[in-house]
């Protein structure tokens, strides 16, 4: 077997974590994979939120069904679908008449960001940083959304 097919083969979700910082390099390697995720039109509609504000983490543990391993996680990632990034590029652009973003924009973007997701927690699992997703992050979404203050036409996923 093949180390790429080991890594995927050997992932799981972890929610024990060791008391052992994660270096910026590091970080910064997590996050160069997930950008490198592939994109529909190569547009990355998606943003990732590095949340290092431990009261962020602790609220975030109570939102999201309870679960105090996050506040202990070094490394707290946040995927969003963000069709108001996608908008941002055209009024950078110059465009004027930008349309409103349909359902298959958000289903996109949505793919997009799980991608990415999981391309961090492969890279992560590579370099032997277990990780767990939360999709309890969802559930509570206006919570989320406010607790982030994303703006409109982004969802925390």
């Amino acid at each position: 077997m093949n180390e790429t097919i080991q890594v995927l083969m050997n992932r799981k979700s972890v929610r024990v974590f060791e008391n052992k910082e994660i270096t910026p390099e590091i970080k910064d390697v997590i996050l160069a994979a997930a950008m490198r995720a592939p994109t529909g039109g190569n547009c990355m509609p998606y943003s990732i939120i590095d949340v290092t504000d431990q009261s962020i983490k602790d609220k975030l543990a109570e939102t999201c069904d309870h679960q105090p391993f996050i506040t202990q996680a070094k490394m707290v990632l946040i995927f969003c679908a963000d069709y108001h990034r996608w908008y941002r590029k055209f009024k950078m652009a110059g465009c004027e008449d930008i349309p409103a973003p349909e359902l298959s924009n958000m289903v996109l973007a949505t793919e997009d960001a799980v991608i990415a997701a999981h391309t961090a927690c492969i890279a992560a699992e590579s370099l032997g940083i277990g990780s767990c997703y939360i999709g309890d992050i969802v559930e509570n979404f206006e919570i989320h959304k406010e607790l982030l203050n994303l703006p409109p036409q982004v969802a925390p996923l």
